[in-house]
């Protein structure tokens, strides 16, 4: 094979800037009401992270690589292993004098969760680290979170409109966002009460009028509605994608699968819409099985 071929094949396609943590999920039958105490079915320990799962969620699709931070303790070597085993690029993993990034889970029996995210190591990640990163993985699509230091995030930004890439933001968790880094995501990845948080729209206002609310400050965007439908909305207008109907077990991750596997078949070359297709089946197929994987 020629050599360009060669860095043609081994070309990053997504780099995903984002969080990894160590997640602690107790299984309960329901979640516990305000000040009430509930006993646990089970407790179990695994590698998570917006930024770690969507990094899974885009490498079964394309070349992908994660750039983030870790402590310098044993969660470190989990989340790595995680990432490798995966197929994810970790070269541009930094180790951090800080705790690794945790997040503890409540996962009711319906498949609904709460949780709560210490962020440790990810919150020291630096921004020159990142855009160094970058440079040197050149991928086609970056991808990145609210889970890390707003400095990061604009510089993610930054990066990807002055080399011209597609920068896909699934600003979660909310948090204000400086509108010229909004106006670089394309598309803008959020779920429902996102969509209403970043068009500043009440809850409950009709999708479509919160959509167009969001062209007016992003070039497109992607809107999941669980088990409803997926929301598109462009220059073109707003669609709604249908989405298959499954059995919810686990509902952890779905999203940061979803916006993964979106990134990467983008980076492909994929349609908007053909691209939402694709990834909101992936998400619904990991929903109906994602505990008997664990």
């Amino acid at each position: 094979m020629p050599s360009a071929d060669i860095e043609a094949a081994n070309r990053c396609v997504v780099a995903v800037v984002g969080s990894l943590n160590l997640d602690l999920t107790a299984l309960v039958t329901r979640a516990p009401e305000d000040g009430e105490t509930v006993l646990g079915r089970s407790l179990s320990t695994y590698p998570g992270g917006k930024g770690a799962n969507q990094a899974i969620g885009a490498a079964e699709v394309a070349s992908t690589a994660i750039v983030g931070a870790v402590g310098n303790d044993d969660a470190a070597d989990t989340l790595r292993d995680a990432q490798r085993r995966a197929g994810v690029d970790t070269r541009h993993l930094t180790e951090l004098d800080a705790a690794t990034g945790r997040a503890i889970v409540v996962l009711a029996e319906d498949g609904s969760n709460r949780i709560i995210v210490i962020g440790g190591a990810n919150g020291l990640l630096d921004p020159a680290y990142v855009t160094e990163a970058l440079d040197e993985l050149d991928p086609a699509v970056v991808l990145t979170q609210l889970e890390l230091p707003p400095s990061v995030t604009h510089a993610v930004a930054s990066w990807a409109r002055a080399r011209q890439r597609r920068f896909v933001l699934n600003p979660s968790p909310t948090a204000p966002v400086a509108p010229e880094i909004l106006q670089v995501a394309d598309p803008l990845v959020v779920n429902e009460h996102e969509a209403a948080y970043y068009a500043n729209t009440e809850p409950g206002t009709d999708i479509d009028a919160t959509v167009g609310r969001l062209l007016q400050r992003v070039p497109a965007v992607v809107v999941t509605r669980g088990g409803d439908d997926i929301v598109i909305g462009t220059n073109d207008g707003v669609e709604h994608i249908e989405v298959p109907r499954v059995a919810v077990v686990d509902t952890t991750g779905a999203g940061d699968h979803f916006a993964g596997t979106l990134a990467a078949l983008l980076g492909t070359g994929v349609s908007l819409r053909d691209a939402v297709v694709r990834a909101g089946a992936d998400a619904a197929a990991l929903v109906a099985t994602r505990r008997e994987d664990r």
